[in-house]
């Protein structure tokens, strides 16, 4: 059996859902999408029915973990049959095995590792990001490791430098990486995450304390997540001379930025009671004021001027990933008028909130709460989403002995993957391998921050 999170008692609906998931094996109709180079897919498994008024989100195999035993060397709980290594420490020289040697690359890993992203090569390897969340003026940025397709380090570099608090960020279509500062005047930063170089400011995409963003190329949206209490929900909409004709990459110089209201919630509205959000809910989306100033800024000005202060407010927005659904298992939701095509994904650490957004028929739902789970979730932080479609969420309990990667099971639980036993440090920056055999994340406070590559046996992948 799984590390399964145990569920609160009284909670029949959540029960019932978690019940549902350990004791059903009935499937969809359509297969889940297999990672690169697999000879075998997964059915589709989901915690939802078509047609509920919640969204079919597909659950995949990383549900099925065994039970976690600790690695001595990384004092990291993992599940059976995984591995786990350190692939870089920060302060000291990244290394490349070399042939057999170890040979410093001549590059020292950054402090404070945090949000990351990986980038396929063409010859088999891949590239794996990292943001430095240092919060001294111009002292943080990203950089990035090499590895060939034999997995091993071949090169390290720094990707941006010279900016402040760089928190999380995403991975775009064209495939670039976008660094996002965590301050009150943040700005977003595209960086070429294959070769050492140096971002471009963004201040198109808004200045407020940045945490991630998500791209939903097909309608030339970009979604983003603000850090602070009283922050919003926004999306860009790029200008139709922004996005590149011939390619649809957005060049994030020209668009308009709004935040989003959830209906009942508007203009400052905070859903106080999770059981209230479990249900798909409309959403409408409205301008910012003001969009070149800094938004904690504007909206102190608009409360104290007694004006309506625009979006429902989302309290300490985290991580956040765009997932397309897999051709064949889009359904339309109740409420909706569509078949979902696509979900936006997003934490929000100050209530412990998971939410989904269904681009296509902008309905929202709390898929996690900590009403759920014992013991609580500490901070939901950064998130990612597997190939196959697992909801991946990392925890930032500072004061706590350890922090976890739990894989979510919308509407019903989570189960465990990764647990380290590092007092006070926190889980930043998981990434899966383009193929979907590694998750990379960092223990950012261990040190001055490591980085790890946790291999996922094929066997669990494919069946």
């Amino acid at each position: 059996m799984s590390d399964v999170v145990s569920p609160k008692r009284g909670l029949s609906r959540r029960n019932l859902l978690r019940n549902a998931f350990y004791l059903s094996t009935a499937t969809a109709a359509a297969p889940l999408l297999s990672a690169c180079g697999g000879t075998k897919s997964r059915a589709v498994t989901s915690n939802s029915t078509p047609g509920a008024a919640e969204l079919f989100i597909p659950q995949g195999p990383l549900a099925n973990i065994g039970e976690l035993s600790l690695d001595p060397l990384t004092q990291i709980r993992i599940p059976e049959g995984f591995s786990v290594r350190a692939v870089a420490r920060s302060g000291l020289p990244v290394v490349t095995p070399g042939g057999g040697s170890p040979i410093t690359l001549g590059f020292n890993w950054h402090v404070f590792p945090d949000g990351g992203a990986t980038y396929a090569l063409a010859d088999g390897g891949w590239v794996y990001t990292s943001n430095s969340e240092v919060p001294a003026v111009a002292a943080g940025g990203c950089s990035a490791i090499k590895f060939n397709a034999a997995g091993e380090v071949i090169d390290a570099y720094p990707i941006l430098t010279g900016t402040t608090q760089n928190c999380a960020g995403g991975k775009t279509p064209w495939q670039t990486w976008v660094s996002c500062e965590e301050t009150d005047s943040g700005v977003c930063w595209e960086c070429d995450p294959f070769a050492e170089s140096q971002g471009v400011a963004k201040p198109s995409l808004g200045l407020f304390a940045h945490e991630a963003i998500a791209v939903d190329q097909d309608k030339g949206v970009i979604y983003l997540t603000e850090d602070n209490s009283s922050g919003r929900f926004y999306r860009w909409v790029a200008d139709a001379n922004d996005i590149d004709p011939n390619t649809g990459r957005i060049a994030m110089e020209a668009g308009t930025l709004q935040v989003m209201n959830l209906v009942g919630f508007e203009n400052g509205g905070y859903p106080e009671a999770d059981a209230q959000l479990r249900e798909l809910r409309a959403v409408t989306w409205v301008d910012v004021i003001r969009p070149s100033e800094p938004q904690s800024t504007v909206r102190d000005e608009l409360a104290a001027a007694a004006q309506s202060v625009p979006g429902t407010r989302f309290n300490g927005g985290e991580g956040l990933w765009y997932y397309s659904l897999p051709a064949g298992i889009n359904h339309t939701p109740r409420g909706g008028s569509v078949p979902t095509r696509g979900i936006v994904f997003f934490t929000c650490k100050g209530d412990n909130r998971v939410w989904a957004l269904d681009v296509e028929n902008q309905l929202a739902e709390l898929i996690f709460d900590n009403e759920q789970i014992e013991p609580d979730f500490k901070d939901v932080d950064n998130l990612t989403v597997s190939p196959w479609g697992d909801v991946v969420v990392a925890e930032d309990p500072p004061s706590e002995p350890y922090s976890r990667i739990m894989v979510l099971l919308p509407n019903a639980t989570c189960v465990v993957l990764v647990q380290c036993e590092h007092p006070g440090s926190e889980i930043c920056g998981p990434a899966f391998s383009p193929d979907g055999r590694k998750l990379y994340f960092s223990s950012q406070r261990r040190g001055l921050g490591e980085t790890y590559e946790l291999t996922i046996p094929d066997s669990l992948i494919f069946g």
